[in-house]
């Protein structure tokens, strides 16, 4: 209780927390009951709506969860750049308990920054798990530290963590946490906040309600017979009550899904006018398009990923796709997610740090053919470090590490070759490789092949014609 006053009164000497940022930072709407947690959560009417509605939306956040938890915790080195494992990484492997697993902290934490921009995780004291706080609830708190000599900065002192809605009712009077017992994780930094992630649905939130504009206009389309509107028009003037009815009636007749392709008859003197656009004159297909496109731009997810590659006229292959979402943007992510978990789980000493093992990532594999490649071309660069004179372990680890300073000469050189040296694996020739026969072997005798053919170096000579003709006759 005294740290929670300290904190709190220091909070209100200082006048600023995060939350007085910007009117976007501090989410007080959820999705369902206030005191209900779902298994998607909503921060937000918009990200409740992009996420739970928009299917362009949905399928680029699950392409990013999905990739980015497959994941494997791991400490690295940071001289020779090695991965390895030990017990202090069960906190990450069971994040939640015995039956949670590394993945299911990723999810959330991408998640909660994809839609929030930030990502909070609590490693509860001497409990060995985290635990997540929602976004929603949670209000970054930090105090001015002023310089000796002159200057100031802010510095980052905890998060109170409080249901906006139980409050209000008096049932939640909030916690406070320490900043060094918390994970805050915002890839994306908010430009008027000190501290705070902006989600990369900000950006697009005018992309995304036109998107569900046109969907709306298609599902209207639909329930009123999958037709343009009609002006239906009379050479004489109708009483009020009887345009009341006319509309009722050819509502009840010809409008929704279900009278769809009617024939639609009308009385003596209306006059039938199609007015409006249909989808494929309002070019429906391609506005669409548009606006996935700008949504998925955001999301770092190529069309391809998602199954719209007809629609956006891709051209390219998944696996340049998937290269594309990992090199750009997931490999970075990891990094970044990386270090602020750092603040949870510790390196075991100051030349590690906390890194992320991709090797079975399936995704991210290339295909056999270019497997076989980079295997012949690393072997024949060991075949070179050998013949050089390395030693080949110290080839491996260089290989490896694609570091060259970590060559070390051989304790035993290697025999100097005789004639030319050629460093790479040995390949045969082009050409004639049979064996010719030996001298003392037998010939087959060689005979002419025809009467005239000089097989035996012996032509014919001169026959008459009337030979000639004799022979033709007695062959034919």
């Amino acid at each position: 209780m005294t740290r929670l006053l300290d904190r709190m009164l220091s909070r209100r000497d200082v006048g600023y927390w995060e939350g007085l940022a910007s009117g976007a930072a501090i989410l007080t709407t959820s999705y369902g009951s206030p005191d209900r947690e779902q298994l998607l959560p909503q921060f937000t009417d918009w990200a409740r709506r992009a996420y739970s509605t928009n299917g362009v939306v949905f399928s680029a956040m699950l392409i990013r969860m999905l990739l980015l938890s497959e994941a494997v915790f791991q400490w690295q080195a940071l001289d020779d750049k090695h991965l390895f494992g030990n017990p202090s990484l069960g906190i990450l492997e069971h994040p939640f308990g015995d039956f949670s697993h590394s993945g299911e902290l990723i999810v959330r934490m991408e998640q909660d920054s994809g839609l929030a921009g930030n990502a909070y995780v609590w490693n509860v004291p001497g409990a060995d798990r985290l635990v997540r706080f929602r976004p929603d609830h949670t209000t970054i708190v930090s105090e001015l530290v002023q310089v000796s000599g002159g200057g100031q900065y802010r510095r980052k002192v905890g998060f109170f963590v409080q249901d906006p809605v139980k409050a209000a009712q008096r049932q939640d009077d909030g916690q406070f946490y320490p900043a060094d017992e918390v994970a805050h994780w915002a890839p994306i930094p908010d430009p008027v906040a000190e501290f705070r992630g902006m989600s990369w649905l900000t950006p697009i939130v005018r992309d995304v309600a036109g998107d569900d504009g046109l969907t709306q206009y298609k599902i209207k389309y639909l329930e009123h017979s999958a037709s343009p509107n009609l002006l239906i028009k009379y050479a004489q003037k109708l009483a009020p009550a009887t345009i009341d009815s006319l509309r009722e009636r050819m509502t009840a007749r010809y409008g929704g899904v279900d009278n769809a392709f009617k024939t639609l008859i009308l009385d003596q003197g209306a006059d039938a006018t199609v007015i409006g656009n249909s989808l494929q004159q309002m070019d429906f297909a391609n506005v669409g398009s548009a606006g996935a496109d700008r949504i998925l731009s955001a999301s770092m997810v190529p069309g391809v990923l998602i199954g719209l590659e007809p629609l956006r006229g891709a051209g390219k292959g998944y696996q340049d796709a998937m290269q594309k979402l990992a090199n750009i943007w997931a490999r970075p992510t990891w990094r970044s997610l990386c270090a602020c978990l750092e603040a949870v789980c510790p390196p075991p000493s100051s030349g590690t740090r906390l890194w992320f093992d991709t090797a079975d990532i399936a995704a991210l594999q290339d295909g056999e053919l270019e497997r076989g490649q980079a295997a012949l071309v690393n072997m024949q660069a060991l075949l070179t470090a050998h013949q050089a004179g390395y030693d080949p372990m110290s080839a491996v680890a260089a290989l490896q590490a694609a570091d060259w300073s970590l060559l070390k000469p051989a304790a035993v050189p290697p025999p100097l070759p005789a004639g030319n040296v050629q460093h790479m694996l040995p390949q045969s020739q082009p050409g004639v490789t049979a064996s010719p026969l030996p001298p003392s072997g037998a010939r087959i005798p060689v005979g002419p092949s025809s009467d005239g053919g000089g097989g035996d170096n012996v032509r014919p000579g001169p026959q008459p014609v009337a030979g000639r003709r004799m022979r033709a006759i007695t062959r034919g």
